[in-house]
């Protein structure tokens, strides 16, 4: 059972940033985390995510990099200076690209480049896999790698993210929040793939409700077209947040 608050993001999930900021303002005041993914953020700009931190709002920068060291490292130290809460990257990427992560945070920390360090999640395997479309799809691993289902790969990244210190937590379907916190209890979940009961799960392939995660140690979760796509969006949040209570 988990003891810990468990957080609600709000994926803006939007091509139109006007679109964006009616919803943000139709949910101020209440404790959510809004979460900007590529389409958005390739529709706005890295000033528009700076403002809306600014504002008071709490952002989860959600681009996922994964390039060589170096770049992610200057990628994430760009993000840092927008004043964004959470951040991603693949760890697929490997232990060097991360040692690079944080070698360059805490150059531009002790610099005062930037004010404070995001929260860097490690992304895993995207809820959209379902297990025979993973096991296919890492099929190449077989001949050189014992990891082969979802959970084997997510345990096996959650051993990377915990061990490294410029990580501070991982991104997991609801599937594999249990197995990681029976492997490390202390470790922050951000978790999409979250419906309500009789909700269309649309592409998420590993899906559980507020409730279910909440018991199976979510910290967060993330919930974009429930709400986004809603005709009353408060409500709609007002719904999840009562099954976190």
């Amino acid at each position: 059972m988990n003891g810990m608050n468990t957080e609600l993001v709000v994926a803006l999930d939007y091509s139109d940033r006007k679109k964006a900021e009616a919803l943000i303002a139709q949910l101020k005041g209440l404790p959510v985390i809004f979460k900007v993914g590529l389409e958005l953020y390739l529709s706005a700009d890295s000033s528009w995510v700076k403002a809306l931190a600014g504002s008071g709002a709490r952002v989860f920068l959600d681009l996922k990099f994964h390039d060589i060291p170096n770049t992610v490292a200057q990628a994430c130290t760009r993000a840092a200076t927008l004043g964004v809460e959470f951040l991603t990257v693949h760890l697929s990427g490997g232990s060097q690209m991360l040692e690079a992560i944080d070698l360059r945070l805490h150059e531009a920390r002790a610099t005062g480049e930037i004010l404070s360090r995001p929260k860097i999640l490690g992304v895993s395997v995207l809820t959209s896999f379902h297990e025979e479309d993973w096991v296919s799809n890492v099929s190449h691993m077989a001949k050189v790698s014992s990891v082969r289902t979802i959970e084997e790969t997510v345990l096996h990244f959650a051993d990377l993210a915990h061990h490294h210190p410029a990580v501070q937590g991982m991104v997991c379907s609801p599937k594999e929040i249990e197995p990681v916190k029976q492997k490390y209890s202390d470790m922050f979940l951000m978790v999409p793939g979250i419906r309500l009961d009789g909700h269309s799960s649309d592409d998420q392939a590993r899906i559980m409700t507020p409730a279910e995660a909440k018991k199976a140690g979510a910290s967060a979760i993330v919930v974009g077209r429930p709400i986004t796509q809603a005709k009353d969006p408060v409500k709609a949040v007002e719904l999840f947040l009562q099954e976190l209570i």
